[in-house]
């Protein structure tokens, strides 16, 4: 899949790695934050200044990004899947998927939205036993047999972490991965790094969702 990428864009870290877009590929360093970068390139394309769900502004104190598929469903940090909005629409929305959320914002009975959100989270429920992942499909393809590129450094996740354990006890309730691993054009891991250390230390042979992203290319 393709992400959403600006024109023109140019992006250091305090570390001194870097990113840029030219004639529509993101070029970055292996070692960069994918997740913040990608929330640099989600504000330059969708701005800063105006909550997505309420359209009320946003400040430095109330300002920040949701998973329009939030996290809990497989939902990743891509431009695709990020919307700038306000804290309070955020903790409201919580685990729904953006157009759930939308259109139970609608209803103008509380009783009637209480309901709504409740159905709409089981409905999620069962979708994730189903597939592992609740999240478009045209952006991910299934993989036993896969060649990545790895880079490994200090904030890599350990199997003592708490999102390491998290998908493990999803793994064990649902025999499915639950997380997507997204790699570059040229397969370097962007995200997702954990999946790959858990299937390897369960020896585990199972398809896992992979997302590459044809546009993203790492240079060192």
């Amino acid at each position: 899949m393709k992400i959403q990428l600006p024109k023109y864009f140019e992006y250091h870290d305090e570390h001194g790695n870097f990113a840029y877009v030219h004639d529509g590929i993101l070029y970055m360093n292996p070692y960069m934050n994918f997740e913040k970068l990608m929330y640099a390139l989600t504000y330059l394309l969708k701005g800063e200044d105006v909550c997505f769900y309420c359209h009320k502004p946003l400040t430095v104190g109330n300002r920040t990004m949701d998973h329009a598929f939030p996290r809990g469903l497989g939902g990743i940090s891509i431009t695709n899947n990020l919307k700038p909005c306000c804290n309070k629409c955020n903790v409201a929305k919580g685990d729904l998927i953006a157009k759930q959320y939308q259109q139970i914002s609608q209803i103008q009975s509380k009783q009637r939205k209480r309901e709504a959100m409740k159905n709409a989270r089981a409905s999620n429920a069962r979708a994730i036993k189903r597939q592992g992942i609740l999240i478009p499909r045209k952006w991910y393809d299934l993989k036993r047999e896969y060649s990545i590129i790895g880079i490994f450094s200090s904030d890599r996740p350990s199997k003592s972490s708490y999102k390491y354990r998290s998908l493990l006890r999803k793994y064990e309730m649902y025999k499915k991965i639950c997380r997507p691993v997204v790699v570059s054009a040229n397969k370097f891991v962007l995200d997702g790094f954990m999946v790959l250390l858990m299937a390897k230390n369960l020896e585990l042979n199972i398809e896992i969702p992979f997302i590459t992203l044809d546009n993203v290319i790492v240079v060192m």
